[in-house]
């Protein structure tokens, strides 16, 4: 895994406007990795965006899921699984499913 770009803001707005700028830098978006410590938003290619301190609890972590598209209850995001690691890996669903366009 390769770091592009580490968050270094505080707020909604600084967050949003991060991962606007930093995101079209990665491939197609596949998972975001919780853990206690912070996030990291991963691409097919395994480059990544690192959200240091952006772990279960703290209030940018729905607003970063909800952003780039990942399938979760937001409730349950909010707490740390039961297992060793405390890792939660949340699958980014297709944003643009194949021949959306053409649908009249």
């Amino acid at each position: 895994m390769r770091t592009l770009s580490v968050f270094q803001g505080a707020s909604e707005e600084e967050l949003l406007r991060f991962l606007r700028r930093e995101a079209p830098r990665l491939s197609t978006l596949r998972r975001v990795l919780v853990q206690p410590a912070g996030s990291s938003l991963l691409d097919v290619n395994r480059l990544s965006l690192d959200f240091p301190g952006i772990g279960y609890g703290h209030p940018l972590l729905v607003p970063l899921l909800r952003e780039v598209g990942a399938s979760f209850d937001p409730e349950s995001a909010m707490t740390p699984p039961p297992n060793d690691t405390q890792t939660r890996d949340f699958i980014i669903s297709a944003r643009y499913p194949w021949a959306h366009d053409r649908i009249a």
